[in-house]
């Protein structure tokens, strides 16, 4: 990870693209909300749906507090904006597995790819933001990392009891290998790759 110097006034990011950022993050975290509350019917499992339901919670609150970040930063309040089209079709591939028997790909999507890729760049931002203006984001991403590691840690727990016998270990890697794929092409949730730094295509911006 590289090293910044978090004295500088204007630090990494601008007001402007930690808004850009915070729109990001806020879609990424609105639709795994949404996703994992549609899920609880959908799965047979007590624990799976218990746990879900609560980390659907925390994903909501998650959510509120980046959107009332953003009038402070001068933008409209409660706005989730995704990076690209590919990080939606991202997305949108994880939130489709909504058959009885899909549990295991529901996991997988969640805590093996989605939810780990969010809490690195959380973390990342983290470092970089400068503590003199930002500590409103600053306490908000601290707080959503050390949840989402909470909520991972539990998730994994719950997909190792499903994955017992060598058939189940193997759809479980298929299926994350797809998720990054997909994920890699689309740079991210913020839409940059993390080893070029270059941005792709944005949607809805101008």
């Amino acid at each position: 990870m590289a090293l910044y110097d978090r004295r500088t006034l204007d630090g990494v990011y601008s007001v402007r693209q930690s808004v850009i950022y915070i729109q990001n993050y806020r879609y990424a975290e609105e639709h795994m909300m949404r996703m994992m509350a549609g899920w609880i019917a959908l799965t047979p499992e007590l624990a799976v749906k218990l746990e879900m339901a609560k980390q659907v919670y925390d994903d909501a609150l998650h959510t509120d507090a980046l959107g009332k970040r953003l009038p402070e930063l001068r933008a409209q309040p409660q706005v989730s904006k995704p990076s690209n089209e590919a990080f939606v079709e991202f997305m949108n591939a994880i939130e489709d597995k909504e058959e009885w028997e899909d549990t295991i790909e529901r996991l997988v999507g969640i805590y093996r790819v989605l939810k780990p890729h969010l809490i690195s760049h959380y973390s990342s931002h983290v470092s970089a933001m400068n503590p003199v203006y930002e500590p409103p984001t600053l306490r908000i991403l601290e707080r959503l990392v050390d949840e989402e590691k909470g909520h991972v840690q539990r998730g994994l727990v719950l997909l190792d009891e499903l994955l017992d016998s060598k058939e189940k270990h193997a759809r479980a890697s298929q299926w994350q290998t797809h998720l990054e794929g997909l994920l890699g092409a689309s740079g991210g949730v913020t839409g940059f790759d993390t080893d070029s730094e270059q941005p792709r295509k944005k949607i809805g911006r101008s």
